[in-house]
């Protein structure tokens, strides 16, 4: 479930439209945002950083009204939303208003509003994906089946399944010792949303009897998404590339095994196993 950051009749004028007057005399315009965020985490932590602030989304609507002319306003309600989603919005609905528009007869207000989804909730196109996999309760090479299995039966097509290999639990200073875990990747194409996919892989973990109580503890399975084709986000929901797999070695390893030539945010993913290796005194 999402929620919703809203500002109305922010003003600024600019110089649009396809007469040359338009582009030469300065005219007023209105635009109202709506914005789908994940505001969860933002309201738990009164942390603005965790959220899409409405300031801001201001901001970038007069930025965009008040920069280079162009001829339509759905090019300004397209750029003003581009802004808007690259902040983390999921979604967003712009409506610029101009309300001085040369239309030749008596009217009140002429407008238009696009609508456009994130890279995390767009649908439709099929992307590759990396799912790394791990358990370290009860059977966990029982669990890995069943998870790849589940996976399969997704609305998704499996390309590749790592071997699974047995490794030592990162802990937090202090963390009670835990049974090593068994990880593997996958990888995977489909159509579904990036934020469809989580869920998906979520509803899967419940299943399998997964149980959150601490960060980093023992689990029954654990499917996280490490990397979706084409996609960046600092969603709190999904951040994508994940940030903490260009260091976690238990991820790299079997990933490098199916994928040698495979790249995360820029860099090739063996590059990536030889420096967390290095670190952790392992030979890649």
């Amino acid at each position: 479930m999402s929620d919703t950051v809203r500002i109305t009749g922010v003003h600024a004028e600019g110089r649009h439209g396809v007469h040359e007057e338009e582009k030469t005399r300065p005219q007023p315009f209105l635009v109202d945002v709506e914005a789908e965020v994940e505001a969860a985490r933002a309201a738990a932590g009164d942390d603005l950083a965790d959220t899409v602030s409405y300031a801001d989304i201001a901001s970038d609507a007069v930025a965009v009204v008040r920069g280079p002319s162009v001829d339509l306003i759905e090019t300004l309600a397209q750029r003003i939303a581009d802004r808007v989603l690259a902040r983390g919005a999921l979604r967003v609905a712009v409506t610029v208003h101009k309300p001085e528009a040369p239309v030749g007869l008596p009217f009140s207000d002429a407008s238009v509003t696009v609508r456009r989804d994130g890279p995390l909730a767009a649908s439709g196109t099929i992307r590759r994906a990396v799912v790394a996999l791990g358990a370290n309760l009860g059977d966990a090479r029982a669990a890995l089946d069943a998870a790849v299995e589940a996976v399969r039966r997704l609305d998704v097509c499996v390309t590749a399944v790592s071997r699974y290999a047995r490794t030592a639990p990162v802990l937090a200073p202090g963390q009670p010792p835990q049974p090593d875990y068994l990880n593997a990747v996958l990888t995977l194409t489909t159509a579904m949303s990036p934020l469809d996919l989580l869920a998906a892989l979520q509803r899967i973990e419940v299943r399998l009897g997964r149980v959150r109580r601490e960060r980093w503890g023992p689990r029954a399975i654990d499917l996280d998404i490490v990397d979706v084709e084409g996609v960046a986000s600092r969603n709190p929901r999904l951040t994508l590339p994940h940030p903490l797999a260009a260091g976690r070695l238990f991820v790299l390893e079997p990933w490098m095994e199916i994928e040698p030539d495979a790249t995360l945010a820029g860099s090739p993913v063996a590059s990536l196993a030889a420096a967390a290796a290095a670190r952790s005194g392992v030979c890649a």
